[in-house]
């Protein structure tokens, strides 16, 4: 038996512990699309290429990574969606720049986030609370 387990038996207040998920707790998660950049952002020890210079003999490998969201039906504190994907208009909003060193290779209507939060039987309005662990293109779109 854990140490978490041991305090809760004893009484322990379940909010005062950390690391413990509630009966009922359940998680969804949501692929939101996938992104590609120079396997140097990824890899230590690697340089930068970007999406313009893909075809040129110095650039290194290139890495697909998927982006991911998580949903959180947790039985006190209601649906809690953990980062938002990088949003539709992820082009747009973050501009060439970014877009040419983290391209988006795969965005179709099934990685919209209000459509994969359907698919939990969830609808994207019942989400109570929203948390952005950091502010990556990846993590907080809208």
């Amino acid at each position: 038996m854990s140490g978490i387990e041991r305090q809760l038996k004893s009484g322990a207040v379940p909010n005062h512990i950390s690391n413990v998920c509630p009966p009922g707790t359940k998680m969804y998660l949501l692929e939101v699309g996938w992104l590609e950049c120079d396997e140097g952002y990824v890899i230590r020890g690697g340089n930068g290429s970007l999406k313009t210079t893909e075809g040129r003999n110095f650039v290194n490998k290139r890495r697909e990574l998927p982006m991911y969201c998580v949903l959180i039906d947790h039985p006190h504190e209601g649906v809690i969606l953990w980062e938002t994907g990088c949003g539709e208009d992820y082009p747009e909003v973050w501009g060439p720049q970014a877009v040419d060193i983290f391209a988006r290779v795969r965005y179709e209507p099934k990685h919209e986030l209000k459509y994969q939060v359907e698919q939990t039987g969830h609808k994207l309005e019942d989400v109570k609370k929203i948390i952005i662990g950091h502010l990556h293109l990846d993590h907080a779109g809208k």
